[in-house]
């Protein structure tokens, strides 16, 4: 899967800034993203409390904390996967794989560079949870690396 970049990132030199809604955790993203992509699983339903989250993957090691690290809760939602929040406000900011960083997109200050690819784990989805674009959807995960 080729990643579709989108022509409007300014600077690619500097690093992308995120946080979270109360501001009190911040970061810097210093890699080029991976891919982009919406998760429909029951997971990241009652994460954000709506149809899915869509995020952008990076590579481990592409984020670094820049403000609020104390503020940073973390839940193992399985082994070596781990979901990252403020305890604060409650924003969900990143979660981590062996594999991954997956920052949700909404938390990113500027354009990613990179548009949405793909609508993985729909077999999952809410039932009210309708998908009106054409972009490949996925039962579970798609295939990475292609």
């Amino acid at each position: 899967m080729s990643a579709v970049h989108a022509p409007n990132r300014k600077d690619k030199t500097m690093a992308l800034q995120g946080g979270c809604l109360c501001e009190g955790v911040k970061f810097e993203v210093t890699e080029e993203p991976l891919m982009m992509g919406t998760c429909h699983c029951t997971r990241c339903q009652r994460r954000g409390g709506g149809p899915g989250a869509t995020g952008v993957l990076y590579p481990v090691g592409s984020v670094n904390i820049t403000e609020g690290e104390d503020l940073i809760a973390e839940y193992e939602i399985e082994p070596g996967a781990i979901r990252r929040f403020c305890s604060r406000c409650g924003s969900p900011v990143f979660g981590s794989s062996e594999e991954f960083i997956f920052v949700q997109a909404g938390t990113l200050d500027e354009d990613p560079g990179i548009r949405p690819q793909f609508h993985m784990m729909v077999d999952f989805k809410a039932v009210w949870d309708e998908i009106h674009d054409d972009l490949p959807q996925y039962g579970e995960y798609p295939p990475m690396g292609e």
